[in-house]
């Protein structure tokens, strides 16, 4: 790297650092001290392994990747029919996923949901999902377990962000012919499939679109979490 670029990629940092530090400050009221100490590291396990697993369940598998950006997961599921969907990088098709789903007429057995870390897309995403999954298919979403307000928060205010995805966990726990389960690697990895011919999204979106991280905290009990050898048994 270049010293100009390195000068520039200084002042960019710095600029970022002090939007968050401005933010931080304007949401204070948000903050809430106690945190989830996941040491997602101790695992031994992430999304790459996830999404394979879920992958070599399906004969000649067809998979849809929603957020792509630098392809870390993207290029690393083994399935040669996989479609990535992402508005800036990486994938095969450059667009929202709100537009994708739009126009799309193909049926996947694996969807991975990455994209826009908000509670309210995130739904859309789902509910979109579900429309196009393939009888017996499986939907997953990341990001699901912040380990604090700062990770939680929307908008953005620190380098590490899950956003509120956690919110549609409640919705997807508590709906009609949705079987659901978090695993607990990798920020927390939601996988559901249908149990049923009308899987229908519970909506939540009253009792939960304000709610913030000392919400997650203190229902966290309510939430279907298994560590990676539960989860493998939950396959079958």
């Amino acid at each position: 790297m270049s010293s100009q670029n390195s000068q520039w990629s200084f002042v960019y940092n710095s600029a970022v650092k002090l939007s968050y530090a401005f933010l931080r400050s304007k949401y204070r009221r948000h903050r809430f001290d106690a945190c989830f100490n996941w040491e997602w590291q101790k695992t031994n396990y992430n999304r790459i392994a996830l999404v394979n697993l879920l992958v070599s369940t399906k004969r000649n598998a067809t998979y849809l990747e929603i957020g792509c950006q630098s392809n870390d997961l993207f290029d690393s599921v083994f399935c040669s029919r996989k479609v990535g969907v992402d508005p800036r990088s990486g994938g095969t098709v450059r667009a929202t996923s709100d537009d994708f789903f739009e126009s799309n007429k193909q049926l996947f057995d694996v969807v991975f949901i990455d994209g826009l870390h908000t509670y309210d897309q995130v739904r859309r995403d789902v509910i979109n999902s579900i429309r196009f999954l393939k009888p017996g298919g499986f939907v997953a979403l990341h990001d699901m377990l912040p380990g604090s307000w700062l990770e939680h928060h929307v908008p953005r205010i620190s380098d590490a962000w899950t956003g509120d995805v956690w919110k549609v966990a409640f919705e997807l726990s508590s709906s009609t012919g949705i079987d659901f389960k978090i695993v607990k690697v990798d920020h927390g990895v939601g996988v559901f499939r249908t149990a049923g011919e009308t899987p229908e999204l519970l909506d939540l979106r009253k009792e939960l679109g304000e709610k913030q991280f000392e919400y997650l905290y203190r229902n966290i009990g309510r939430l279907p979490l298994l560590d990676w050898h539960e989860f493998v048994k939950w396959l079958g």
